[in-house]
């Protein structure tokens, strides 16, 4: 362009300065319009990838290390009959949990737009608690119309589930004690800490905003985040002796993001699915001829929209801070999971440990065996029904120059209210076209699903889980060369 204009110039017999001062003006144009093309060219945090082979940049190697931390509470109901017979979603106990968690990730480029990461998530602590509702004003635990829970009526207790229904002490704690009255929690499992998994990635960019501005930066990634480590259990007649954090399958991720710039606006978009596969000997086993209507940890998929707008940024030293805000949708299905009650359920290793019709250690109506009269230990992680999440964040990213970046993002997730004990009874057997309404015959052991239980997954008798609040703060930072 700055030619034409020359000639142009050259042609029209101007004078020497009109000459230089056009020039110069279409100079200052160019460098212009290089310092746009950067600030254009630049996508996403969700789309940052790492590449090598380039001319001027041969390998990228990135290091990044990371904290989580979130809090999440919830309200724990089940199913029974109020005071005058009613039935309902009645108050029990409170969940809570703290986790924090330390990310360690490295990121090679391999190829043109392509770059594999290794990540190794390390639960410094995860501590998860029980109390009872007693989050009413006013509280009275009698008379026809009770508003909070204690030992006396919290149907956890009454059921044998956790210990000390209507007495002084009551429930358990990690190592093994009970709390005493007026202590509102009931259960305190032990700190739970260690690697969560080991986690490999590919990533790819079809389409590079970097480096061609007319198009977005689209990136396509597959991540294996594999169970490796130990399992987490727990067994409460030793409640203290399993502290892992593992969850007993494998996780394989296929995700995609798109962003592209516009000025000093940066919106994305982007949708996973989440495919978990159990390990052998997890608490996610399956049972030969168990009939069981779930036996799969519940898939997951969703999307994320967010934008990033572009608050400051030196293209030259390439430093740049950007104001970042995202919405994000999950889908839970139909599968099993560690519930908030997953370590109160779990039954005891004494539960049918002398013989199968042994009672020792186990809980009536819990631990029963189906239909032939035999014990065993509940497994903990229970048929859940599907729910959906919603959630939201909002933080900053900050690059101090080419080799540092900062990002930090608060957020806050909600589930939607859902059964978290919600097994079928079994698969009916009976001949196809047989006359009469089809239904499980919970007596015969060829239909009957092993981990229904009539106390907690009959209808009247479900735990229900509702108000759930995850409050996390996430910061991240990466060194790149």
């Amino acid at each position: 362009m700055a030619a034409r204009g020359l000639c142009y110039i050259a042609r029209a017999n101007l004078g020497v300065a009109v000459h230089r001062l056009i020039a110069g003006f279409l100079a200052s144009v160019a460098i212009l319009a290089i310092l746009v093309s950067a600030n254009v060219a630049r996508g996403a945090e969700v789309t940052r990838i790492v590449s090598a082979l380039d001319d001027e940049n041969q390998f990228d190697f990135n290091v990044t290390a990371s904290w989580l931390h979130e809090i999440k509470s919830a309200f724990i109901k089940r199913e029974g009959l109020d005071s005058h017979g009613n039935p309902g979603l009645l108050k029990d106990s409170v969940y809570s949990q703290t986790r924090d968690v330390l990310g360690l990730r490295m990121d090679f480029g391999i190829l043109w737009d392509v770059g594999l990461h290794i990540a190794a998530p390390l639960v410094l602590s995860d501590e998860r608690s029980l109390d009872f509702d007693q989050t009413a004003s006013g509280c009275t635990f009698a008379g026809d119309n009770p508003t909070c829970v204690n030992q006396t009526t919290s149907s956890v207790l009454r059921d044998g589930i956790l210990p000390g229904y209507n007495t002084p002490t009551y429930g358990l704690k990690a190592n093994g004690a009970p709390f005493t009255d007026p202590s509102r929690t009931i259960f305190r499992g032990p700190t739970r800490s260690g690697f969560e998994s080991l986690n490999l990635g590919i990533t790819w960019a079809p389409f590079n905003q970097m480096r061609d501005d007319t198009r977005p930066t689209w990136t396509i990634a597959f991540e294996s985040k594999l169970d490796v480590f130990r399992d987490m259990r727990f067994d409460p007649s030793n409640p203290g002796a399993n502290a892992a954090v593992g969850l007993g399958y494998h996780q394989f991720i296929w995700s995609t993001f798109v962003s592209k710039r516009f000025r000093y606006f940066d919106p994305y978009f982007g949708a996973w699915y989440n495919l978990p596969v159990r390990t052998n000997g997890s608490i996610y086993q399956e049972v030969q001829g168990g009939n069981q209507t779930a036996v799969n940890p519940m898939m997951r998929a969703g999307v994320v929209a967010g934008v990033e707008q572009i608050a400051w940024e030196n293209p030259r030293a390439q430093q740049r801070v950007t104001v970042e805000v995202r919405g994000r949708l999950e889908q839970h299905f139909f599968g099993r999971s560690a519930s908030e009650m997953w370590e109160p359920l779990s039954g005891s290793s004494k539960c049918g440990a002398t013989s199968p019709t042994s009672s020792d250690g186990c809980r009536p109506g819990i631990d029963d065996g189906v239909a032939d009269g035999t014990f065993s230990r509940h497994p903990g992680v229970t048929e859940t029904q599907p729910y959906s999440t919603l959630g939201g964040d909002a933080g900053l990213n900050v690059q101090v120059g080419r080799y540092v970046r900062f990002r930090g993002l608060f957020g806050l997730t909600l589930d939607m209210a859902h059964y978290i004990t919600y097994a079928g009874k079994g698969i009916d057997r009976s001949a196809v076209g047989s006359p009469g309404y089809r239904v499980v015959d919970s007596n015969d052991p060829s239909e009957a699903n092993v981990n229904y239980r009539d106390g907690l997954d009959s209808p009247g008798r479900r735990f229900w889980v509702e108000g759930t609040q995850i409050w996390s703060l996430f910061l991240e930072g990466s060194i790149m060369f």
